[in-house]
């Protein structure tokens, strides 16, 4: 392409001059090749020929255009672009205007190398400065080695000349662009070994239909004229649709360096997404691995593939947690219905931790915050539906416990302030009655242990400042009560103790002196409070005499109408009429409180 242009200059020039006009009025002299145009729906060539087969229409160019303006290049029906890369063994120096410009425009952009190659090293090394000079740029149209330097390619036989063109397109492919090969009809016959070279073909003959079979692009002319070129240039014929040999949204590896393309354009200081997850893109167009600090926000990339990470990510031996769009979290999170806690700096926290003045425990192993009760060094603690440690009293499942500052369950023996409380072993507070060391406690329904006078299941019980139930004798502040030596209950009325009977008042209290009980007068000695059974005494002068049920009345002697002992004893006895039955009154009250027939403290409570 290099020298066919500047023959074509050299033409144009010596013919102006014959005509004596200046060379740089090309304008006007390119009119009669205003050809090459969509007529009528088809391409024609300057005979008129009509070109069916021909799909888009296009142009390669390098220096020898000048300045273009692509905007009205684009106007004028060019489709595609063909920029060339190197001249005079350096970079075409309006490459670079020239593919912003073209790309801007929205014209495809493909590029071309006039190779001076004789080796396959050599093809190589003419593919690493093509790929090394279009990566940065929107390259959206095939990679083309054009094969028409008779000094050098041209010296070579067909095969060595394949085996070059090889080398140079597979580098082109392996970098995931699309090589093509720029040959004439004469190239195409006798110095390329067709057999040996499976790339498609652009294809030059000027004025006349090419004789290569089925090339992709044709080089019809170098004497175009295309609206925004000053002067001759060249025009191509698209025949075949190369959308699927191009795509726009890969990977490519370029010079041991990876990059990702968007739409055909390198991706620099972006995220992209290429179907498989999220990468960031840094400012060498290379993706960026390892932590990530992007808009105030902390990411972490895959060290190896630099793929944005979601999810749990273990790092270092600790784990952390990265939302859907890749930024780690910290605090509190809830994934998968656990709760977790992350630290600033993004890492989970295990075991024990104070958040917030409170205290939680997150799994040893998962991170996972608990709830419920949990042991850790055989120690019970509870933890709230929203994990705070519980402390103090806790009512739970209609139990009550109590958790020491540390969060500790208590178990046996606890005071708070004056009161004491028993703990089971499951950390449940003793209510009601309960045997401890062979004694019996009263804990109120709160679990406070009952001391002194407790009614219980509308029974009096007394027990002791240490919560020790009490039986037997009780002598309280000077008076005397009775409790029952297998219940605890204290008596009330009539109670045979060791072969004697005693009388205990309503309140329990032991009677003592002369009492009247049902209609009938007994006399409890004041010291012991025994009832006095067949017996005669004096009382404040007035003699009385005890009969054998312990009713009292007042001897014969120490009255005028003194009745025998027979009408007293009738007088004195209860409803039922019997004398003697006052005392078998007395032993069923002792008996229904009998040792064989109480089962423990209160009715019916099993020890």
């Amino acid at each position: 392409m290099r020298h066919k242009k500047l023959i074509m200059r050299f033409a144009t020039a010596t013919l102006c001059a014959f005509m004596g006009l200046s060379a740089g009025f090309y304008p006007a002299m390119n009119s009669w090749a205003a050809s090459y145009e969509r007529v009528n729906g088809s391409y024609q060539m300057k005979d008129g020929t009509v070109l069916d087969r021909v799909i888009a229409r296009g142009i390669d160019v390098s220096r020898w255009q000048g300045n273009i303006d692509w905007s009205a290049v684009a106007a004028n029906d060019v489709n595609f672009v063909m920029l060339g890369t190197r001249s005079k063994g350096v970079i075409d120096p309006n490459f670079y205007t020239n593919v912003k410009g073209a790309s801007g425009a929205g014209i495809k952009v493909g590029a071309y190398i006039y190779s001076l190659a004789t080796t396959p090293d050599m093809a190589r090394e003419e593919a690493d400065f093509v790929l090394n000079l279009v990566k940065d740029y929107p390259i959206s149209f095939p990679i083309a080695f054009d094969a028409e330097d008779s000094a050098t390619l041209g010296s070579l036989p067909p095969a060595q000349v394949s085996e070059i063109i090889n080398a140079f397109c597979d580098r082109i492919q392996e970098a995931g662009y699309y090589p093509i090969v720029y040959a004439n009809d004469y190239w195409l016959t006798n110095k390329i070994d067709l057999s040996k070279m499976k790339r498609d073909v652009w294809v030059a003959r000027y004025e006349a239909v090419h004789k290569f079979q089925d090339p992709i692009m044709w080089q019809v002319t170098s004497t175009g004229s295309i609206q925004g070129i000053n002067g001759n240039v060249d025009i191509d014929f698209l025949y075949k649709d190369l959308t699927p040999k191009l795509p726009g949204n890969l990977w490519r590896t370029i010079g041991g360096k990876t990059y990702y393309y968007q739409n055909y354009s390198i991706q620099k200081d972006s995220w992209i997404n290429d179907g498989t997850g999220m990468f960031y893109m840094n400012g060498e167009g290379q993706a960026a691995t390892g932590w990530l600090d992007k808009d105030s926000q902390k990411y972490h990339l895959d060290e190896t593939s630099g793929r944005m990470s979601t999810g749990w990510k273990q790092l270092s031996d600790r784990w952390y947690f990265f939302n859907g769009n890749g930024v780690m979290n910290t605090g509190w999170l809830t994934d998968n219905n656990s709760r977790y806690y992350l630290n600033s700096d993004g890492s989970m926290v295990s075991g024990w931790s104070t958040i917030d003045g409170k205290r939680y425990y997150l799994n040893d192993s998962s991170g996972q915050m608990v709830t419920g009760w949990k042991s850790l060094d055989n120690k019970w603690y509870h933890l709230q539906d929203d994990g705070v440690m519980s402390t103090g009293w806790k009512d739970l499942n209609g139990k009550r416990y109590y958790l020491n500052n540390d969060g500790v369950m208590a178990t046996g023996w606890f005071t708070e302030g004056n009161t004491k409380y028993y703990l089971a072993n499951s950390g449940a507070v003793t209510t009601g009655w309960s045997k401890m060391d062979d004694s019996w406690y009263y804990f109120n329904q709160n679990g406070g242990m009952a001391s002194g006078w407790t009614n219980a299941d509308n029974t009096w019980y007394y027990l002791s400042n240490e919560g020790k139930m009490q039986t037997g004798w009780l002598d309280d502040r000077g008076t005397k009560y009775y409790l029952s030596t297998s219940s605890g209950k204290m008596t009330v009325g009539w109670r045979q103790i060791d072969g004697s009977w005693y009388y205990f008042k309503e309140g329990g209290s032991m009677a003592t002196g002369m009492s009247q009980i049902n209609g009938a007068q007994y006399y409890l000695n004041p010291s012991d409070g025994k009832m006095a059974v067949t017996t005669t005494f004096d009382l404040n002068g007035v003699s009385y005499t005890a009969d054998s049920n312990g009713v009292c009345n007042v001897t014969p002697q120490n009255t005028q109408n003194a009745q025998t002992p027979e009408s007293q004893a009738s007088t004195n006895q209860p409803a039922n009429g019997s004398g003697t039955n006052q005392a078998s009154q007395a032993e069923t009250t002792a008996t229904a409180q009998s040792p064989s027939k109480a089962v423990g403290p209160g009715v019916g409570l099993s020890k």
